[in-house]
């Protein structure tokens, strides 16, 4: 029972806090004289930056704003752990339930604690491996080196399709059509 209520506790303290320490802290600031990777970029959401793109040739993709998308999707279907965590608590603790006249009534005991406490275990562990490889570290490393001339991991190469690129290109154009606002609403004073 305590080792449930701790996986509990961990859990809840993972979600919270993994997500916005990841996100909390600005692209470092361009060198002089140097072009950086994000240097033009722009605030996307939740401190995530998208680094600048020139659309060159019609070969050349957008693949930084593919990878932020590719990011940005996987990030949020982290969602989905709690699906099995939901059925991990529900095995490992007594289900308490209410009769039609409001009295709580509890199980004397669990389900199937060791189940429980196997899928509470793996559910957590899966939640870490998987918010420690879509972190926001991960992707700027990963903007950097191919803004440097590197190619982009296997690992994550394998996972980019066309949805993620489709999404990009709708991304930089709301993004150009929000600067061309900005600019009209800038506009001389009079």
């Amino acid at each position: 029972m305590i080792f449930v209520r701790l996986l509990l506790y961990l859990f809840v303290a993972l979600a919270l806090a993994q997500p916005l320490a990841a996100q909390t802290s600005p692209p470092p600031a361009p060198r002089l004289g140097a072009a950086a990777a994000d240097s033009g970029a722009v605030l996307v959401f939740n401190n995530w930056y998208l680094p600048s793109y020139q659309a060159g040739t019609a070969a050349r993709a957008d693949t930084t704003g593919a990878l932020l998308s590719l990011f940005r999707k996987r990030r949020y279907a982290g969602f989905l752990y709690t699906i099995p965590f939901i059925v991990g608590v529900s095995l490992a603790l007594p289900i308490s339930s209410t009769d039609s006249q409001g009295r709580q009534q509890v199980a004397s005991e669990a389900i199937s604690p060791p189940l429980g406490s196997v899928i509470l275990g793996a559910t957590v562990v899966g939640f870490i491996v998987h918010a420690n490889r879509f972190n926001k570290s991960h992707l700027i490393t990963i903007d950097r080196a191919y803004a440097a001339g590197q190619p982009i991991p296997a690992r994550y190469r394998r996972l980019l399709n066309d949805r993620h690129f489709a999404e990009a290109a709708v991304l930089r154009e709301s993004i150009a059509q929000q600067r061309a606002r900005e600019q009209v609403g800038a506009g001389p004073a009079r």
